[in-house]
């Protein structure tokens, strides 16, 4: 039988070609049909469609299974709810429930179908956040600053500067002043050093077609807050989110596509310390094979609630990976292992959702990692 797997991640369809086609995805299981009102665990990754093509969406207890929890059906027949393998769920005939999701934001929309033709180019995304087709692309000279206190929307415009190596160094293609924010933006493919807040921030509604050096780096100071919500970054070799400053790091209603890392705080910094906080709050990864990275030596704290790993393989992801951080010229930074609630990693295996193939490494130290 041959498989055509269009789009990978929540709220997107999957088409297929073959024989005969499914109510349930494969390694899934049904649990209620469409109409009725099926009850699942904390973050369960819930399908719902039926000839091999399927809405996905993450949720939390009672839900209703039909077109209005998960924003679309699949017409010519009876849609199906199911749950990956080994998942404990109940159902019920009654359709009076309400869905719950997983989210934070439960205003949010659920996304509609997303098609090769859709405009973010068959990617994934998060449900209600899918990257929208340029409507022009600008080739910024210089970094561009967004002055203290105001708000620079981007119309969905493309955005390029230069780059988008690794190479270190490289200038942001925006500056985020004090209490700046930006929306509506696509960073394309020169994407230089991506996006630098210098205190308080927030970022909605951007989407990295290259995560280049960095998609963008929090520098704000203590008590300062960088937020990033309903967004997405693609194909970086490193780190997603940079950590430098000493303040606090949120991203939710996001997606990653191939990184090395979701989030580092900075391991070798000019004058380096902590604490760092970072809050992960229903983010999809795609072969991202490390969702953080903190400094336990420095009290980092990592908090991640609502977490799915979509990934192509069955590599094992590190979810909350502690590091011995250094000043910078006084040696390397060092591993330390994989730790799960604890002070510093706020995450127990059950905030993470598996799509087949996806594993996650669960060989953690005993309590906290010893430090060297």
């Amino acid at each position: 039988m041959n498989m055509k797997h269009l789009m990978f991640g929540l709220a997107a369809v999957t088409l297929a070609s073959s024989a005969f086609a499914a109510n349930r995805p494969a390694g899934y299981v049904t649990i209620c049909t469409e109409g009725k009102t099926c009850s699942v665990p904390t973050s369960t990754n819930v399908a719902f469609g039926r000839a091999d093509k399927f809405f996905y969406k993450v949720l939390t207890g009672s839900f209703v299974c039909n077109e209005a929890t998960f924003g679309g059906k699949v017409s010519g027949g009876v849609n199906e709810c199911s749950v990956p393998n080994g998942t404990s769920s109940s159902s019920a005939p009654s359709s009076s429930s309400s869905s719950r999701s997983s989210s934070s934001t439960s205003s949010t929309p659920s996304s509609s179908s997303s098609s090769s033709t859709s405009s973010s180019g068959g990617l994934g995304y998060y449900p209600g956040c899918q990257m929208p087709a340029a409507t022009a692309t600008v080739q910024s000279s210089a970094t561009i600053v967004v002055p203290a206190g105001t708000v620079y929307d981007g119309g969905n415009k493309r955005y390029n500067l230069s780059g988008g190596s690794q190479a270190e160094g490289q200038p942001p293609v925006f500056e985020l002043q004090e209490g700046a924010s930006i929306k509506n933006v696509i960073i394309g493919t020169l994407a230089a050093d991506g996006i630098h807040c210098l205190g308080n921030c927030s970022l909605d509604h951007v989407w990295w077609e290259d995560i280049g050096e960095d998609a963008a780096t929090a520098l704000g100071p203590v008590g300062s807050v960088m937020s990033i919500t309903c967004g997405a970054a693609y194909n970086g070799s490193d780190k997603t989110f940079q950590h430098n400053g000493r303040g606090e790091l949120r991203i939710s209603n996001f997606y990653a596509n191939n990184a090395g890392k979701l989030y580092r705080s900075c391991g070798d910094c000019t004058g380096n310390g902590g604490p760092r906080k970072v809050t992960i709050t229903n983010v999809i990864t795609r072969d991202v094979p490390t969702i953080v990275g903190i400094n336990t030596n420095f009290g980092d704290v990592a908090t991640i609630r609502g977490l799915t790993l979509n990934n192509s393989g069955n590599s094992k992801t590190k979810i909350c990976q502690v590091y011995h951080g250094v000043v910078k010229g006084s040696g390397s930074t060092s591993a330390l292992g994989v730790e799960f609630n604890t002070a510093n990693c706020n995450v127990s295996q059950s905030d993470v959702t598996l799509i087949p193939p996806s594993v996650m490494n669960t060989s953690a130290c005993a309590g906290s990692c010893p430090q060297p």
